[in-house]
């Protein structure tokens, strides 16, 4: 065998990983859109970017009762501090964790365009509504 069989040998090889490849994103791809499509999987996504956002009220919720609470503790601003920025922590947390919950149906950020985070009732991306699995309205 020379030189350029043994190249041509190579580029074949090349060739039939990269088709193999192809094909097998193809069939990645495929399953994603029908998963997509489906009314169970849309609705168990839903049911999580819910779940995320809910988390992120609760927190929200609970800062004015906790700063209430701690006044009257410490009976000072100075006291209060480290209790305000624990409650800040875990906001950031929070809102990271729900920020980041993808859409069931695009599999984008639900909440997020580029850098803007926007808590809407629809997809940023494909329109999806949060309650989308609970009618009709696929």
């Amino acid at each position: 065998m020379d030189h350029h069989e043994v190249e041509g040998a190579a580029a074949a090889a090349e060739v039939d990983q990269t088709a193999e490849a192809a094909g097998t994103a193809q069939a990645a791809d495929g399953a994603e859109a029908a998963a997509a499509t489906d009314p169970a999987a849309i609705a168990r996504g839903l049911a999580a970017v819910r779940k995320r956002r809910w988390c992120l009220w609760m927190v929200l919720i609970v800062y004015l009762p906790t700063m209430y609470l701690t006044q009257k503790i410490t009976h000072s601003f100075s006291g209060s501090m480290p209790v305000f920025f624990a409650w800040f922590a875990v906001l950031l947390c929070v809102m990271f964790y729900s920020a980041t919950a993808r859409c069931p149906r695009c599999r984008n950020y639900y909440h997020m365009q580029g850098m803007a985070l926007l808590y809407l009732r629809k997809c940023l991306h494909c329109q999806l509504p949060l309650n989308a699995d609970k009618g009709d309205k696929f």
